[in-house]
């Protein structure tokens, strides 16, 4: 196994990943535990610099990404929304996250009701002020 001493290029990003995967499970305590954190760390740094996340996450994107991973059915998701026409509006950020969509969500994952429910100003209601 090659060891990986830096991250500069999106090939070693992908091998550090894929190492990253493999000691996972390793013990507390192993040389195989300290590699793991030597490059995590260096996968936060590269991760920082390349991909650096701006600002507080948008609910309508944590929704889709769940949705994404499968952490969550559309199904379920719609049965709370109401229907499909409801869980697609809300994926685009053209309403708000129901409260129902919002509670499933923080009794699965934690995630705190307040962030999913926000209000956000929407150019339709900018305009109407």
């Amino acid at each position: 196994m090659l060891e990986i001493k830096q991250i500069r290029t999106e090939a070693e990003f992908e091998a550090a990943l894929a190492r990253i995967d493999d000691l996972i499970n390793c013990a507390p305590g192993s040389t195989e535990e300290a590699e793991l954190i030597r490059i995590s760390a260096m996968v936060i740094e590269y991760e920082d610099e390349h991909y650096p996340m701006n600002g507080a996450p948008n609910p309508h994107s944590m929704l889709e990404f769940m949705l994404d991973q499968q952490m969550v059915t559309r199904e379920q998701l719609i049965s709370l929304a109401g229907d499909a026409e409801s869980l697609d509006a809300m994926l685009a950020g053209q309403t708000a996250i129901t409260h129902g969509v919002a509670q499933l969500l923080h009794q699965r994952f934690g995630i705190p009701v307040e962030v999913l429910i926000r209000v956000e100003a929407h150019p339709s209601v900018a305009a109407s002020d």
